[in-house]
Parts: C-alpha cells; sequence; structure tokens
C-alpha cells in the first residue's frame, strides 16, 4: 500500500514545534506501528525464543525470520540466516575486525572512515592504509592498487561519509578487491536503505547496517549480512547460551546461532521488522521525498553568502548529509541558537571521525550538520532557512 504526504500527519501532530534535521545520527520521526509492535510483545507476546515453551514462539519467531529475509532482500543477499543481528554497526564491525583479523595482517580503509573501523583497527594493533580522498570525499579509486601489500587481507569501505556525503564508488571498489582476493566490508550505516548495495553480484564479504537511521526502527539494534563462508569461518567475538545445540558447550555450528549468543533484544527486533516493512511497502515516496527535502535545504544553505558547504555538489552521488561551516560565527554557537530559539536540532562537531574532518580541511572544529530525513517537510526546510538568515543576520 502506497501513501501520500497527508498520511505523515501523524509524526509532527505531536511535534510540530520541533524540527528534526539530524537523521544522520538516528531518524525522527520513526516508522508508523513499532512502538505498537514493542507494545504488544513486553504487554502480552512476551517470551524468549528458542528457551521458552510458549504459543506466542512461533509467531515471533516467524517476525523475525521475516526480517532476515526482508534484510537479505534489501542487499540481494538470499540466504538469511547469515542476517546476523547485534546492537548496531558499532557491534556488527567489531566482531568482524576481532573475529577476522590479527597483527600480522594489512586492512586498506578510507581517509574518511568512522571511529566504528578505525578505533578496533588501533586497539587490535591490526595495520591499515588510507585510500587518499578529493576535496569531497570521495575515496581516489586509482590509487587503491598501490596500497595493496603481501599480507593485506580486506578493505572495509563507508559507502557514504557522515560528514561529506559523499557516495563511494563501490562498483569500482568491488571489482579492485575481487581482482585481488581481498576481502570486502562495507558499513552501510548512511547508506541504507537508499543507496543500492548488491552483495551478489559485487561478491561483497560483509555488509553491516544499522536498524536506528534509515531503517526507521529503534536504538540499540541492527547487524550484518555476511557472505555464508565469512559467517561459518568468523570467530565470535561473543559465546554463551544460544538455545540450540545445548548438549555442547562447543560454540554452534549452526547459523545465525554461533554468532548470535545470549538473549536477542527482540522488543527491538520486532519494532525493525515493522519499520522494515514499512518502508519496502513505501520505498519509492520515503527516497523521493527525502531527495527533495535534501535539494532544498542545499540550494537554500548555497545562498546564504556565510555559510560554506562541505561535500559534492547535488549533481554527484550522495545523501542526505549536508555539512557546513560559517564565516561569520562559530558553529557551536549557531547550532546552540537554532535548537534555543527555533527549536531546530542539528549536530556539531566531528562526527566520531576525526580523519574525515582531517581529509575535508574542518579539523579539528568539525562541522555543522544537517540530515533531513525521509518525514521531513517543505515547511521544515523553509523554517530552518529562515532561522539560519536571522541569526547571521542579527
Amino acid at each position: 500500500m502506497g501513501y501520500l504526504q497527508d498520511d505523515f500527519s501523524f509524526a509532527y501532530n505531536e511535534h510540530m514545534k520541533r524540527i528534526y534535521l539530524d537523521n544522520g545520527a538516528t531518524s525522527f520521526p520513526k516508522a508508523p506501528g513499532i512502538s505498537q509492535a514493542i507494545r504488544q510483545f513486553l504487554e502480552e507476546d512476551c517470551m524468549n525464543i528458542n528457551r521458552t515453551n510458549s504459543s506466542n514462539e512461533f509467531s515471533v519467531f516467524d517476525k523475525i525470520f521475516t526480517l532476515r529475509e526482508r534484510i537479505g532482500r534489501l542487499y540481494n543477499y538470499p540466504n538469511p540466516e547469515c542476517v546476523i543481528f547485534s546492537s548496531g554497526i558499532t557491534q556488527s564491525l567489531n566482531m568482524i575486525i576481532k573475529g577476522l583479523f590479527t597483527k600480522d595482517d594489512h586492512i586498506i580503509t578510507t581517509s574518511t572512515e568512522h571511529n566504528s573501523v578505525m578505533r578496533p583497527l588501533v586497539q587490535e594493533g591490526i595495520s591499515f592504509s588510507r585510500i587518499p580522498s578529493t576535496k569531497d570525499g570521495y575515496a581516489i579509486t586509482s590509487e587503491i592498487e598501490n596500497l595493496i601489500q603481501s599480507n593485506t587481507k580486506a578493505m572495509i569501505i563507508c559507502a557514504a561519509g557522515n560528514v561529506s556525503g559523499a557516495v563511494q564508488d563501490i562498483k569500482t571498489i568491488a571489482e579492485i578487491a575481487n581482482k585481488h582476493n581481498l576481502l570486502l566490508f562495507i558499513d552501510s550505516a548512511q547508506a541504507t536503505p537508499f543507496v543500492k548495495l548488491d552483495m551478489t553480484e559485487l561478491n561483497i564479504a560483509g555488509i553491516a547496517f544499522a536498524g536506528h537511521k534509515g531503517l526507521l526502527g529503534p536504538e540499540g539494534i541492527g547487524g550484518m549480512v555476511l557472505r555464508k563462508d565469512i559467517a561459518l569461518s568468523l570467530k565470535p567475538l561473543i559465546s554463551g547460551g544460544t538455545g540450540s545445540q545445548s548438549d555442547s558447550e562447543d560454540i554452534p555450528t549452526t547459523l545465525p546461532d554461533r554468532l548470535e549468543a545470549g538473549t536477542q533484544n527482540i522488543p527491538g527486533l520486532l519494532a525493525l521488522e515493522a519499520s522494515t516493512r514499512f518502508i519496502e511497502d513505501n520505498f519509492s515516496f520515503l527516497k523521493k521525498n527525502e531527495e527533495r527535502m535534501t535539494e532544498l535545504l542545499y540550494e537554500g544553505l548555497k545562498k546564504i553568502n556565510s555559510i560554506q558547504i562541505v561535500g559534492p555538489e547535488l549533481s554527484k552521488p550522495r545523501t542526505a548529509v549536508i555539512s557546513v561551516t560559517c564565516s561569520k560565527m562559530d558553529i557551536a554557537e549557531l547550532s546552540t541558537i537554532l535548537n534555543e530559539k527555533y527549536n531546530i536540532e542539528t549536530r556539531v562537531g566531528l562526527h566520531c571521525t576525526p580523519s574525515s574532518h582531517k581529509t575535508l580541511g574542518t579539523f579539528p572544529t568539525g562541522t555543522l550538520r544537517f540530515s533531513p530525513g525521509v518525514f521531513t517537510t517543505e515547511d521544515e526546510i523553509k523554517a530552518t532557512l529562515k532561522a539560519i538568515e536571522e541569526v547571521l543576520n542579527d
């Protein structure tokens, strides 16, 4: 069933005075139906799948299995058992890095990578090289082969920058990885669901995803889709009870159990099932609205003399993330005034990726980041632009 803009009035009635432009950090409003899914489970269906002998177990299990299938379709990977749930991308990337690589290995990443990749690499003492980037935040793919060493095992790439908004050329990167027999892992935090990432076509080893950003689910849920050989060879970061193969103290050999030890965040998973179903049913509308709001905001910011946009033009592959600097006022002060006076919520600082700002020339101050979402309205964009002009002209 498709929706029109007016059908989303539920999202604004209660929050009309709040203009939320930080969807790059977490989405708001969330998809309709997720609070009901959580409430129904906690108040009516609560049990522990694979443990509780309950009449509700099969219906809950089916919904979570359906979620695995839906996530698999999103990335064109046909094995739902290879969809592994976690608290989110950070945990997923830690599981990948610490479960597959050692100090003897070498990893290639980008010069605009997030700390969810950089900190585990540094923590584990794993050597790495950064692909240089353009001033707009695009990895210079022609430089990749010069970085490959005899012990290079993989590339870990953020598909879309959380500062610049630049969408990387994953197809070319995958071709290079396959040519040199390197594993390719993707951080899809800012890319999912509107940037196409085809695991099967590109032979991607794994994609980490966040449930609370573009997928419109609650915080604390996400996961990764792993190629089956990778899922079976990955050393589990956490081991324990799974409700399966309980006669053995060894880690289960079956998927997804061997990588999902402990009690899962079932309320979060059921909410994510509801939100991804909503996205699948309304994909085209949601994508077009986010793109239109991004264009309106970008063009409006471009006309404000003291605002400088960091990152690519609209004509280049980019997401809804728009970062700016300001020559007239400290960006932290501007962000504070927008929040306190106009109730406009943004994000200011380094956005957990100092290497991006060093590449883009905005370190150590960082940027003021605006990130409209699928429910952002034209009136909200106009109000934001007007507020910025008022503050800077005061």
